[in-house]
This record gives structure tokens, C-alpha cells and sequence, in this order.
């Protein structure tokens, strides 16, 4: 049983909203961040991340597919991070996860940037940004994926 209704391309594992800032987004969206690092992840499966590109932009501006989720070790994840176009430094990625014995690299398989960049507060009653990431429900993931992508028809 898939949560996803057939209309939109259903990814295998459950959908999160991100918090991305938007350097990091429009790099991810340009194809050139093939990886996204995270001091935490949540344990259950995830098979798309929905990006949320935060302050200034505020708005949902497309999909990230997973292909897998890396915990590692700094050093690990450095070389991740710079075989993948992490988008950060060195210096800059220690002192992100810093006081973290593991952290995580998700890598990402390919994008789709969003025909519409979206104002979540339309699609959320009192939406709030996530400090890390929020859970999309059944219902949830159609409606933004109807919102981001309205030339692919209606669910």
C-alpha cells in the first residue's frame, strides 16, 4: 500500500519538508549539491525531501529525491561532503556539526525544481518553518506536489 496517491510519482519511503537556507537550496536546485548534511536525521525511511528555501525566500521551491542516507563520522562525512559538492568548507562543516559524533549525508539522487514556488502558509494552517525538518502526511504530499507542479494534473 503506497501512501501517495497515483497521480504524482511516488517516492518509496516517507516525505519531509526541509529547511534549507537558500544558498544551499538554489545550489541543490542547480544540480551542483548532490548532498545535504544534517547534524540529525529522522529514523524512518525518507524517500523525498520537499525543499522549504527559508528567510527571505519563505517558499516551497521543489523536491529532492533520496537515494540513500550516509551516518558518519566528521571525517567521513568531509569526504562526502567534498566528493559530492556538499557546499560548504571544511572549517565550515566542523563547526556545523561540532559537539556531534555522527552526523548524516543525504545524498540525492535528482530534483525537480518547482514549475511555482509556493508559500507553504497557503497549503498549512499556521505553518510554522521546522528547525530540521517536518513529516508530510498521506494527504500533505499531493496537495504541495499539486501546488509546486500544476501543469502535471490533479490528483
Amino acid at each position: 500500500m503506497s501512501l501517495f496517491p497515483e497521480s504524482f510519482e511516488q517516492p518509496s519511503g516517507r516525505a519531509v519538508l526541509l529547511s534549507i537556507k537558500p544558498k544551499y537550496a538554489d545550489l541543490i536546485l542547480a544540480g551542483t549539491k548532490r548532498v545535504e548534511l544534517r547534524r540529525s536525521w529522522p529514523s524512518n525511511d525518507i524517500g523525498v525531501m520537499v525543499l522549504y528555501s527559508s528567510a527571505p525566500k519563505q517558499r516551497l521551491v521543489g523536491v529532492a529525491f533520496i537515494d540513500r542516507v550516509e551516518e558518519c563520522d566528521f571525517e567521513s562525512l568531509w569526504a562526502v561532503a567534498d566528493a559530492n559538492g556538499g557546499g560548504v568548507t571544511y572549517d565550515e562543516l566542523k563547526a556545523y556539526v561540532k559537539g556531534k559524533k555522527t552526523a548524516f549525508g543525504v545524498m540525492i539522487q535528482r530534483i525537480k525544481i518547482a514549475e511555482v514556488q509556493v508559500d507553504p502558509k497557503d497549503l498549512f494552517a499556521n505553518f510554522t518553518p521546522p528547525q530540521s525538518f517536518l513529516y508530510l502526511g498521506p494527504n500533505d504530499f499531493p496537495r504541495v506536489m499539486r501546488a509546486m507542479f500544476p501543469s502535471e494534473g490533479s490528483v
